[in-house]
């Protein structure tokens, strides 16, 4: 899951250096979510069978601090990526400037467990 939580994220980066906003939105939602996986799965061996970036941080199972608190700081972003995971089946554009925002976001996530340098 680490891989491809940071295959998602160089998706993200190359999205937004070729100006698609969307896909740069919904692959920072899928790095992030793959991380969070990967961290749970670590932790406990296991993860919560859910695609909701909220739901998996307010579960409960999350024993690392330091990622809740970025998800606490970040909150409003993580929302916005969650939104970005349900929308993908939707005509839905977003931003370059949401983009910029959120592909930085996800970084922090995999830069803090160590996936991301």
């Amino acid at each position: 899951m680490g891989d491809r939580a940071t295959m998602f994220l160089r998706a993200a980066y190359d999205d937004l250096e070729d100006n698609r906003f969307d896909l740069a939105v919904f692959h920072s939602e899928q790095a992030v979510q793959l991380t969070l996986k990967y961290v749970l799965a670590k932790q406990l061996g296991h993860f919560p069978h859910t695609h909701s970036l909220i739901e998996s941080f307010e579960s409960g199972e999350l024993i690392r601090q330091d990622l809740y608190d970025l998800y606490k700081s970040k909150r409003y972003l993580i929302e916005v990526m969650s939104d970005a995971y349900i929308d993908r089946y939707l005509p839905r554009s977003y931003s370059r400037e949401t983009a910029e925002a959120l592909v930085p976001c996800a970084r922090n996530f995999l830069s803090a467990v160590g996936l991301w340098r």
